[in-house]
């Protein structure tokens, strides 16, 4: 240190003697300054260690992998992942001092929690590079978050069933009366998904048509519904005992169910157009971490973690593609299909006032 210090007076008083010479001969020269040098000897000593809190309720797979993985790339920087559902950390958040974060990086939240928190300007903007990756109908959430992974609702059946060309293939086939008291649909009250299904519908009837319009569908839809399910799960497993003949239900829990334990689940993406679920990542405002945590964002949307995240989760990244050299031949069925818009905001703007009339118009007919 004390040899370092010596070299910085000597090459201040050179940096002094350079600038009298300048001075004399005309000519501008490029020297060190001592702000400069005083910056590189505070650098000079040991880097103080970062730790990066982030909250996330993804696989446990996942999360290790990007802990590993973004502090082999920032050595610097140690990641303590904290498992909280979206709902935990929104109360966190809301319930804490505005200006002073309880964590520093929010991801793989659903989008309506996100959505919550930013309206109350608790998350910091942030722009992550890999938005320049081409991607599906995003909405413009302000840059204070961004959709990371996205999965599509889908009309699910068993194929020891249904034959394909019997089973439905656009939404409003859902109404026709073969389906009367067959269909399987997630709670609003009880499952998010639900939820999100129900609140989607309406918002896409209130762009093209009306908000009557959208809830005259879904008292047509309730008639031929048989029962509710609290999960994707319970309604799989109504549709291998036959409870029901039709489930709608996120892509991703379909390709789990295949996955696992009903290897005669099949499904079709409607030919109009399909609501999607979504999660997204973003930096939480009063951070003292910012620069580790715009970090991290960026790192969470590369190419291995997306390819990472779509084996471990089944969902596929809203930005970019995935190394699909990695995925099984077998990992998903291999249908096109295209997203609705999604109206994040309209959606939660609404979301109260929409869930209300549901259960007292349909739920309590």
């Amino acid at each position: 240190m004390e040899g370092l210090l010596g070299a910085v007076m000597a090459m201040s008083h050179q940096s002094l003697c350079t600038r009298r010479a300048t001075r004399a001969s005309g000519r501008r020269v490029c020297v060190p300054t001592l702000c400069t040098l005083l910056f590189l000897l505070a650098c000079s000593g040991e880097s103080r260690p970062v730790t990066l809190d982030v909250r996330t309720d993804l696989p446990e797979g996942l999360r290790d992998y990007v802990e590993e993985s973004f502090e082999g790339a920032h050595p610097d920087v140690d990641v303590r992942l904290t498992v909280s559902t979206t709902d935990e950390s929104v109360a966190d958040v809301l319930a804490g001092v505005r200006g002073e974060a309880p964590f520093d990086v929010w991801w793989g939240a659903h989008a309506s929690g996100l959505e919550r928190v930013a309206d109350e300007g608790r998350l910091l903007p942030y722009s992550p590079i890999w938005l320049d990756e081409p991607g599906l109908a995003m909405p413009d959430t302000g840059a204070a978050w961004h959709p990371l992974l996205v999965t599509p609702y889908v009309i699910a059946f068993s194929r020891d069933d249904l034959e394909l060309t019997r089973a439905p293939s656009d939404w409003n086939d859902l109404r026709h009366f073969r389906w009367s008291e067959e269909i399987e649909l997630l709670d609003p009250l009880r499952s998010e998904a639900g939820a999100w299904f129900m609140l989607s519908m309406l918002a896409r009837y209130e762009a093209e048509l009306n908000t009557e319009a959208g809830f005259d569908w879904l008292i047509t839809l309730d008639g031929q519904v048989d029962s509710y399910a609290a999960t994707p799960g319970d309604a799989v497993r109504a549709l291998g005992v036959t409870a029901s003949r039709i489930a709608v239900l996120p892509r991703a829990d379909a390709e789990e169910a295949r996955a696992t334990d009903a290897p005669w689940l099949y499904y079709r993406l409607p030919e109009s157009g399909t609501p999607i679920l979504a999660r997204g990542v973003a930096v939480v405002r009063g951070t003292e971490e910012v620069q580790a945590a715009q970090a991290f964002v960026d790192h969470v949307g590369a190419l291995d973690v997306r390819t990472v995240s779509k084996l471990q989760t089944r969902w596929q990244p809203a930005y970019g593609d995935v190394d699909s050299s990695r995925l099984p031949a077998d990992f998903e069925l291999m249908h096109p299909w295209r997203p609705w818009a999604l109206a994040v905001d309209r959606i939660e703007g609404q979301r109260d006032t929409w869930l209300d009339r549901w259960e007292r118009e349909i739920q309590r007919r």
